[in-house]
């Protein structure tokens, strides 16, 4: 005859390896979110370097442009400046945003948001003036999806 603990034993196992295995796996936590990496550019007017950063241009949706401004003529910060950005379709002297930065916590740092409504290719203007300096940089090949 059989050795009955060895049965129970077996039946137990035998259990135990078909619960494990029918049990669900945990579910993998989603795919975390990438932000989209931020586009840099440095340019120049004989007066101002200005080195901008921004999000990936797409319309109808606010972009944060982070802009580092120095004045070329002793190298510190521009600080306490108004700066304009005028936006316009690539080659349009026509419709146009302007949105003016607000100063960065940062001296010599200001940030604008766009938020251009059409997908395209757009100029960008910027107009920085202080009690120092009133600057022009007309600039291109800004693509909004």
């Amino acid at each position: 005859m059989r050795h009955p603990c060895k049965r129970i034993a077996a039946s137990a196992l035998l259990s135990m390896t078909i619960l494990l295995t029918n049990c669900s796996k945990p579910e993998a936590p989603p795919p975390a979110q990438v932000e989209p990496e931020a586009i840099s550019r440095t340019e120049f007017t004989n007066r101002v370097e200005n080195y901008f950063e921004y999000e990936p241009l797409r319309s109808g949706k606010a972009s944060q442009v982070r802009i580092h401004l120095t004045d070329l003529s002793d190298g510190s910060a521009v600080e306490k400046a108004n700066v304009t950005l005028v936006i316009r379709p690539k080659g349009s002297a026509g419709t146009m945003i302007e949105t003016i930065s607000r100063v960065g916590k940062v001296t010599g740092i200001y940030v604008a948001e766009l938020n251009i409504p059409k997908p395209g290719d757009y100029d960008i203007e910027f107009h920085i003036k202080n009690e120092k300096l009133d600057e022009r940089m007309p600039l291109s090949n800004f693509k909004v999806e």
